[in-house]
This record gives C-alpha cells, structure tokens and sequence, in this order.
C-alpha cells in the first residue's frame, strides 16, 4: 500500500519499502517527503464491527493549509526514523462494504464527506473523516463518504470536498440575497475561489482583494466586478483608496467573506453597510509556534471591534466546515455547470517533493495542487 508522507531525517536507515524521499524547504524549515509502501488492509466485509464500513482504494487527494500543521509536528516533534502519512482531501474507488452498508455499492467513487457538527449517525464523530487521505487504501463508516457523478473528473474530486463543504455553509449563512455587494477577502486562496466561484449563481456584486494582481483576468473571469490590490500591512484595507470609494459608493458591504480573521477581521467591520453580515472559517497560529517563528499580530482592538458590531447592528459569524446538504447542493450545481472548480495543477509518481512545494509554496500558484496515484 502506498502512502505519501512526510519523513523523519533518519527514515532511509529504518525504512526499505520506500520508492522516493527528497527534501523541500517550507517557511524555511526542511521538511522531508516521500512515497512510503506499508503492509495492506486486511478487510472482513462479515466481521460485525464492519457492517456499515466501507474499503477505498484512493485515486487522488490533495492537502489544505490545515495540513501544515501536521506536516510541521512530523518535522519539528516526530521522530527522526518515523513518517506521517498526510492529506485531508480525497476521491478513491469502493473496492469492498460491509455487511449492512446501502449508500454505497461496490466500483462507486467517493469523496469524504465532511460533515459537522453532527456527522448524522450516533457515535461518529463529525468533521473530516481522515487526516492521512493519501492512504491508498483506507476503512471509513459509509456516513463519512459522499459518492461523486460520473462528470467528475478524479483530478476535480480530489480538490473538492473541504472546499466546497464549508464555502456553501458559508454562503447559506450570511443569507445573500440578489444584487448585495459581498467583499471576499485572500481572492487567491482556495477557500476564496471556491466561494467566489459558488457565489456566482446568487447574482451578487463581488469584490475581491488580493496582495498580487498576477490573477486579476482569470478572477473576473469568474465574476469578480472589482479586483482590489491592498499592501501587506496592517492597516491594508481601511488605507485603499480604491477600497474607500468602493464604499462610498455603495454604502458598505453587505456581506463580508474572510478566511483569515486574524488580517481582516478588525479592518472590515469599518467598511461594512448598516446590519451587514461578515463571515470566517479561519484558526489563529496554525503552525508558527511549531516553527519557533513569530506569531502574526492580530491587530484587533477588541473594544473598537465591538464598538462597530454594535452601533451598525453588525452579526459576526463563525463557520467550521458545513453539512451534508453543503456539499450535496455544491456537487449537483458542478453538474449543472453553476460551480467551477480551479484546479491548479497535478503530480503523479515519484513527484512528491514537487506536490508539496506547489501546494505551498509557489506565489504562481493559482487553485488546488492534485496528486494522483498512477
């Protein structure tokens, strides 16, 4: 069984079964990665403890910035003979079902269905199913999996599930109505394409703002009315210029979209329209402590922050994921053409090394990196 991982410094001296191991640099760190053989999956589809289990042999997966943290525990805490098997985005192959399993049949494809608060079955845990997707073969209850149609490429199922479960919870929440003006800040990031990509079909004025004007076409392309440079600083968004006449020409945001509370949150609450509505499904310091790197500042002054909340009757909302229905409504608007998905680009073989420095380094990068299992 194959999985791609990442290494201890010393894995060559313990380890035989391994096709690759290369190291790359990540915020200055090296980090260690490879193409891991493990032994196989022994699955007994009549053992009672597999009734609603289901066998997957993965196709291709890909990670999402919550993976740098336990890429940088393995390199900063895991043992040098060791290895992690990493990813958190999948689409495999049904190879085998238990006994009592009915939502899914046996060559059907599937992605991880990502589901939370409430996975929908008592006693297992919401959230996403696995942090080591890029197991080729993997045993999940079949409430954790989400069959994907046939106008699904493997490439575009493997980008798809983290990112459109939780962007459509968010669009359902802040409840956008035709013609709102809906900032989405990071444009580049995955969520925010995703989002930007889903908010589409609302019939929304979208405003993005990014740090690099690389993508600017490609961006309106996907309906953005104004791209928005900002500088990296503290105060890049309520400096704009361009920003500022945005807003007074409209009167505020209705809807704010942000990935990354910790840079925006306590800017954008000033540029929002009265009962505006603002949204985030971001964690503070996912990894920089790992690193022994400074923390970013937050930036927030809390009694100004709620100071705007309250006086322009402003709802904050936090978002983790979304339900089932999420990500059921976004595969079928995929399938009717009301959903695209970027995909950057996608690694095969022994290109470990070049999965993880284009999944998260690349400043040309542009939507989801893809590993496909050949």
């Amino acid at each position: 069984m194959r999985n791609v991982a990442i290494c201890g410094s010393k894995i060559k001296n313990s380890i035989s079964n391994y096709n690759s191991v290369e190291t790359i640099e990540m915020n200055g760190i090296s980090v260690f990665c490879g193409l891991i053989h493990t032994g196989d999956i022994h699955f007994d589809r009549n053992a009672p403890e597999n009734r609603f289990s289901v066998l997957v042999k993965k196709r291709a997966f890909s990670c999402n910035y919550r993976d740098k943290n336990f890429i940088f525990k393995m390199t900063t805490k895991g043992s040098d003979n060791s290895f992690y098997v990493v990813c958190s985005d999948f689409v495999g192959e049904v190879i085998d079902i238990g006994s009592e399993v009915t939502e899914v049949q046996i060559g059907d494809r599937v992605i991880n269905n990502n589901a939370y608060p409430e996975s929908g079955v008592k006693g297992i845990l919401p959230g996403i199913p696995t942090n080591n997707a890029s197991k080729e073969y993997q045993v999940f209850h079949q409430v954790k999996l989400t069959k994907v149609p046939q106008e699904m490429p493997d490439e575009v199922a493997a980008a798809f599930s983290i990112g459109a479960q939780t962007t459509y919870s968010m669009i359902r929440k802040l409840n956008v109505t035709k013609g709102s003006n809906v900032l989405v800040t990071a444009a580049k990031s995955n969520t925010s394409l995703f989002a930007i990509n889903a908010l589409r079909k609302h019939s929304v004025n979208i405003h993005a703002t990014t740090t690099s004007m690389r993508f600017e076409e490609e961006l309106r392309a996907m309906g953005v009315k104004e791209v928005i440079l900002i500088e990296r600083s503290p105060n890049s968004l309520l400096e704009n210029q361009a920003l500022k006449k945005i807003v007074s020409g409209i009167g505020g945001f209705d809807c704010v979209l942000d990935p990354f509370f910790d840079l925006y949150l306590g800017q954008v609450v000033n540029l929002m329209a009265t009962g505006g509505r603002y949204i985030t499904c971001g964690l503070y310091d996912q990894y920089f402590d790992l690193i022994g790197q400074k923390i970013p500042s937050l930036h927030l002054n809390c009694s100004r922050l709620m100071s705007s909340v309250m006086l322009n009757n402003l709802q904050i909302i936090g978002n983790c994921i979304g339900q089932t229905d999420d990500l059921k409504n976004a595969i079928q608007d995929y399938v009717s053409g009301n959903l695209n998905v970027v995909v950057d680009s996608v690694f095969s073989g022994k290109q470990i090394g070049a999965f993880f420095h284009r999944t998260y380094n690349a400043q040309d990068r542009f939507g989801k990196v893809v590993y496909k299992y050949d």
